[in-house]
């Protein structure tokens, strides 16, 4: 940023979700001699001192939806592992084809040749024997 500069957001969430981390912001634009404009709260002008109190109060209201869709998300996670949900993505490679590639690699075929055959990237071969616990 240089001075003269304007620093625009559509909200004020968008800048930050912390109260302070907002100020910290505002400090940084301030010291830069840019401004910072705020499209939903137009009544705010960071070239006033108010402007730290208002931006505090604002900041502090944007943190509560934040912290609402975190809640709200970390009960879902919490009733999905309730109903036994499986996180994570899906292995590439099903239970014969694991045991397969652990034959093959017992054998000492190479894990590039391996991994050509299955379509897969070299070092998902590779790591195969951790997930057959086969050490």
């Amino acid at each position: 940023m240089e001075p003269g500069d304007v620093v625009l957001a559509t909200t004020t969430d968008r800048v930050a979700r912390d109260p302070l981390d907002l100020l910290n912001i505002l400090d940084a634009v301030k010291a830069s001699g840019a401004g910072m404009r705020l499209l939903d709260e137009p009544f705010i002008d960071t070239t006033s001192e108010m402007s730290d109190l208002i931006l505090f109060i604002v900041g502090w209201a944007a943190r509560w939806p934040r912290k609402r869709i975190l809640e709200n998300t970390a009960h879902g996670r919490e009733l999905a592992r309730q109903r036994a949900v499986k996180f994570g993505r899906k292995p590439k490679l099903g239970l014969r084809e694991r045991e397969e590639i652990a034959g093959r690699r017992a054998l000492g075929e190479p894990c590039s040749q391996i991994a050509t055959a299955f379509g897969v990237s070299e070092s998902t071969i590779s790591r195969m024997p951790k997930w057959l616990n086969l050490g």
